[in-house]
């Protein structure tokens, strides 16, 4: 059965929310710290496939483009808890959702890039001689918030998991997870979706809450957020 609700609005326990501000900042930690070290070791070649730009001076661009940028993450509610499933970064004001920046790496493409890492640090931490690239109060974090994503749908379906394959600069195949059903009566006007929050981020650090309810061809209406 769907949950209704009267009115585009939202509301957050108190808990709630203090730890989805707390885990979005512990996320985005690590989202940078792998950007910045693939921005600083990866081959000049390859970062063109990764960004979806055209030449090295583009590149070289992309690479000192951040300044100002929000980021918006989006996370679903499971049964297992709150769980992050990429996120976008915004030039402008994060009040509007529609001047997206497509430079960097895609959100998702990076989440598949930190899972495997983390796969390998947890198979082969008995053998690294030095400090595995992630902390282990890094490899909690992604061990609790990141959803599993990979480059094959092979890891996923021999674990028996559903997953979703994701169109980002390749394919990619991300265990699948369920967000909430929500119907929401505005205006009269009833309208269907998944409940997902997104998580706004500045420069500054936390920036509030911003659910909305993902509906058909991936369309979202935004709700406020409410903490109770």
């Amino acid at each position: 059965m769907k949950d209704m609700v009267n009115l585009p609005h939202i509301y957050y326990g108190q808990e709630e929310a203090a730890e989805l501000e707390r885990a979005s900042l512990r996320v985005q930690q690590i989202y940078d710290k792998t950007q910045e070290f693939l921005e600083r070791y990866l081959p000049a070649s390859l970062w063109p496939a990764l960004t979806g730009t055209n030449s090295d001076s583009e590149a070289q661009t992309t690479r000192h483009s951040k300044q100002g940028c929000g980021t918006f993450q989006k996370w679903v509610k499971s049964p297992k808890g709150w769980k992050c499933i990429g996120y976008e970064k915004y030039v402008h004001s994060l009040k509007k959702p529609d001047t997206a920046d497509n430079t960097g790496i895609p959100g998702v493409l990076l989440q598949m890039i930190i899972w495997s890492q983390y796969e390998k640090i947890q198979l082969l931490h008995p053998f690294l001689g030095d400090e595995p690239f992630y902390s282990e109060q890094e490899m909690d974090v992604i061990s609790e918030y990141f959803v599993p994503t990979y480059t094959s749908p092979m890891p996923l379906k021999e674990k028996g998991k559903d997953f979703k394959e994701i169109q980002a600069r390749i394919p990619l195949y991300q265990e699948h997870i369920t967000a909430p059903s929500l119907d929401m009566l505005s205006e009269g006007v009833s309208v269907s979706g998944s409940w997902m929050t997104g998580v706004d981020l500045s420069a500054k650090g936390f920036a509030g809450l911003r659910p909305y309810l993902k509906v058909s061809k991936g369309e979202r209406t935004y709700m406020k957020a409410f903490i109770i």
